[in-house]
């Protein structure tokens, strides 16, 4: 599944994932096909991320 940002930009993501961490506006995560990192343009869109991670399966 991908995640579409308020900018356009795309965040693939293949599920399950099994960890999550945040450091202000970035995302790191590690999903089926490995570790990714997402950057986002303020912490508002860091936070929508976070949330569709955890109820999308």
């Amino acid at each position: 599944m991908s995640f579409q940002t308020y900018h356009g930009t795309q965040i693939q993501v293949a599920y399950p994932v099994h960890t999550i961490s945040v450091n202000k506006l970035r995302v790191a995560f590690a999903d089926q096909c490995g570790q990714k990192i997402g950057v986002f343009n303020n912490a508002q869109e860091a936070r929508a991320f976070v949330s569709w991670l955890l109820t999308v399966h």
